[in-house]
């Protein structure tokens, strides 16, 4: 009896901003997809708020103003980051998709994400070098890999 060989993963969902442990994922990603030939969805999170030190100036004459720019600023980093990478993915024949996504729980956007694309597998970089800093800060991977119900890798 021969049992037909189906592809592990159909579609593979990757989520970076351009830090190093992120562009770790994409490359596992990327390779995956070409080795399974997978179809390669990119999501790119912006956060809803800026980061801690402009926070603690809330409350400020202009805060709200300063905010808003920080989160635009990085909005458009994580848009051009997301275009690069989709791009470059494309350049080694993957069919890919693109999402740029603002939200305040980066795990549930990524969860999100990879529910409506139907993805089989998220990748994801590991920022945090010890679990004790990953439990201090919250880790996007461990949220993601708790709450999916399909593969998650974490790549160092």
């Amino acid at each position: 009896m021969s049992v037909p060989t189906v592809p592990l993963y159909r579609r593979i969902l990757v989520a970076t901003g351009g830090a190093p442990h992120s562009e770790k994922a994409v490359a596992h990603a990327v390779a995956l997809a070409q080795h399974f030939g997978a179809a390669l969805d990119i999501v790119a999170v912006v956060p809803l708020a800026a980061n801690g030190f402009v926070s603690l100036a809330s409350g400020l004459p202009g805060s709200e103003a300063l905010e808003a720019q920080v989160v635009q600023n990085a909005r458009m980093v994580r848009q051009d980051h997301l275009r690069q990478v989709a791009q470059a993915a494309r350049e080694q024949g993957l069919e890919v998709g693109e999402y740029l996504i603002q939200a305040a729980k980066p795990a549930e956007a990524i969860l999100d994400v990879a529910a409506q694309t139907g993805a089989d597998l998220i990748v994801l970089g590991r920022r945090h070098t010890s679990a004790f800093s990953a439990a201090m800060a919250g880790s996007t991977g461990d949220a993601v890999s708790h709450a999916a119900g399909i593969d998650v890798l974490i790549a160092r």
